[in-house]
Parts: C-alpha cells; sequence; structure tokens
C-alpha cells in the first residue's frame, strides 16, 4: 500500500469523545443543551460543513461530537478562539472529561467523506466508534492495509453506510474510525462475527483498540432531532 498524503486543504474531521465526570452523571440531558449551543454558534462559522452528537449505546454518560471543517485553518481558527471557548466549549470541560483527535480521513476518500452525496442517515443510525493507537514499532502502512482488508468486509452487510478513517493532525499514531450504519441491530451481527473477531486480532498486532456503539442525537445533515 502507498502511503496517502491528504492535500493540506483537504477537510478535516474533528472527534471529541466525553465522558460525563462522576458528580454530573446525571447531567446528559443539560450536556445535550451545551451541544445545541455549539451547534448554533458553529453555524455561523466560515468553512463549517456538517456536525453531529452522539451519544453511547448502553453507555448514556459517554458523547461524541463529530465536526467536518472546510480545511484545517478553518478548524484552527474556531477552535484556537478564546472568546469561543470561554462562551461554548468551556461548558463541555465543565461536564464532562474529553479525548480528541483532528485530523483528515485518509481511507476511501472519495467514497467516504462523511458528507457524500447520498440521503443524510436516518433516525435509526448508529455509528461504532473504534479508536487505534499504534504500538510502539509498528508500521503505519501495515496497519492501514489491515484496516482496509477489515474494511471490505464490513462493506458487504445490509445497514452498512459508510466510513471514515481519521488520522490525527497530532499525533502520528492515532487513528479513529466511523462507521455509519442504519442502525444498532444491523452492526451487531457484524460485531459478533469470526471474522470480525480474526479482522480484530489481525489488527491488534499492530495498535492498541477501543470501540464503542453510539446513537446519533443531532445530524446537521438532518433537520430533526433524535433521543437515544
Amino acid at each position: 500500500m502507498t502511503e496517502t498524503t491528504p492535500a493540506a486543504d483537504a477537510p478535516v474531521v474533528a472527534v471529541a469523545h466525553f465522558v460525563l465526570k462522576d458528580k454530573h452523571k446525571a447531567k446528559g440531558t443539560e450536556f445535550e443543551k451545551a451541544y445545541a449551543k455549539y451547534r448554533k454558534t458553529v453555524a455561523t462559522k466560515d468553512g463549517l460543513l456538517r456536525t453531529a452528537l452522539l451519544r453511547g449505546i448502553g453507555a448514556p454518560d459517554t458523547f461524541v461530537i463529530l465536526t467536518w471543517w472546510r480545511d484545517a485553518d478553518a478548524h484552527r481558527t474556531v477552535v484556537g478562539d478564546w472568546q469561543f471557548f470561554t462562551a461554548v466549549s468551556s461548558r463541555f470541560v465543565y461536564l464532562a472529561a474529553i479525548t480528541s483527535v483532528h485530523g483528515r480521513v485518509l481511507a476511501g476518500q472519495a467514497a467516504a467523506d462523511g458528507l457524500g452525496g447520498g440521503a443524510a442517515p436516518g433516525p435509526e443510525a448508529a455509528v461504532a466508534l473504534t479508536t487505534f493507537t499504534l504500538k510502539d514499532g509498528a508500521d503505519r502502512q501495515a496497519f492501514e492495509s489491515s484496516f482496509l482488508g477489515h474494511l471490505s468486509f464490513v462493506k458487504g452487510h445490509d445497514g452498512f453506510l459508510d466510513h471514515q478513517l481519521v488520522h490525527s493532525d497530532r499525533e502520528a499514531g492515532a487513528y479513529v474510525n466511523i462507521g455509519w450504519w442504519s442502525g444498532a441491530e444491523a452492526y451487531r451481527p457484524v460485531l459478533g462475527s469470526p471474522e470480525m473477531a480474526a479482522d480484530a486480532q489481525a489488527m491488534a498486532a499492530h495498535a492498541d483498540v477501543r470501540g464503542g456503539l453510539f446513537g446519533v442525537v443531532v445530524d446537521s445533515a438532518r433537520a430533526e432531532a433524535v433521543a437515544v
């Protein structure tokens, strides 16, 4: 596999993962309200493409905010704005612990840019979010080849909609895959299959892997919000 180098002006995906702090475990609704303010504010910013709020299925104290930007400069201008942080983002930090990855889509860019030409995922859509951290000495190209082999298996299943493999522009060994499915029930048989177990073992040779399944609470590609 030839290593992929995205163009400097390629779209950027910001993946922010939150877990409500112990003293705020019951404040999921408050977190969703904070996201509503975030969404309204970023909607006015130059370069915003799309934003979505995910909430853990079976883990309602976990949230993920996905934000797509036209390019790295558009993203940097907003998140580096101290007024934006104090007025909007600081509420997230108060309620939850956060980890984040900002980067570009490497695999299948043309077919899986997260904005494709098809209809937006429906209200029952689910997102399988998987984080990969390369092990010391692991080969990046070998990992990406292993992942793309796994993807060819996943794409053959009913209910698979789209994916993005995001490579961090801050940490060379950090990746996040965002897998869109028609619903949680479409994904669960795939997750429990022998093929998935074999692929997971192959990728584990290159990276530490963590995953979760999320419902889509709000997606700016759709007009309606749905409860999880």
